[in-house]
């Protein structure tokens, strides 16, 4: 993959110079960018990807990404704070979670922690930018074709959605799909 420096560098190089050496830069970084075009022009691809990964990592007691290696019931606030920082907005009376925004492509993230301070819960919320190659196309088919039918289909009072539970050894992983028919959220917590 192409690193910025050298692109900014041939960019500077056209500025500065007008040369070919410097057009060149620019034809150079065109593959990179069609590459990176074609991963994400499969909304299908990306939801099974994403599934996959929620539910491998799930019989660890982990999402993943930018959160692996946290553990329900063995990694502190302290560890996640450590890992990614405080959160933007702390628990609360009226919400349980220490709660991270999504930005930059990351996604974001809940934590609710046992009074020991140990995880109790971890909520993926995917991202927001082109959320339809994320969470956004994750339903109830795609669920069912990578990781078969849920152990429970349980509706949620009040909100509409219907949440999607699937038993991962010691660990149950939450698909929360709206009335939509797309994931809101996903959980993970202990059995």
């Amino acid at each position: 993959m192409l690193k910025k420096k050298p692109l900014i560098t041939g960019l500077a190089a056209v500025i500065l110079t007008g040369t070919v050496f410097g057009a060149e830069a620019f034809s150079v970084s065109e593959p990179v960018h069609a590459a990176a075009a074609s991963k994400i022009t499969n909304p299908n691809q990306s939801a099974k990807e994403l599934v996959n990964s929620l539910y491998q990592s799930a019989f660890k007691g982990e999402m993943p990404q930018d959160v692996k290696g946290l553990k329900i019931n063995q990694s502190t606030k302290q560890d996640v704070y450590d890992k990614i920082g405080e959160p933007e907005r702390k628990a609360d009376g009226s919400n349980p979670f220490d709660l991270y925004s999504w930005n930059m492509g990351h996604p974001g993230y809940g934590f609710s922690y046992h009074k020991n301070g140990t995880i109790s819960e971890i909520r993926y919320f995917g991202t927001g930018v082109e959320r339809r190659f994320n969470l956004g196309s994750v339903t109830p088919d795609v669920l069912s074709k990578q990781i078969g039918s849920a152990d429970k289909i349980l509706a949620i009072p009040g909100t509409g959605e219907t949440d999607y539970v699937y038993n991962t050894g010691h660990y149950e992983l939450h698909f929360v799909i709206g009335s939509d028919q797309k994931a809101d959220h996903v959980n993970l917590k202990a059995r």
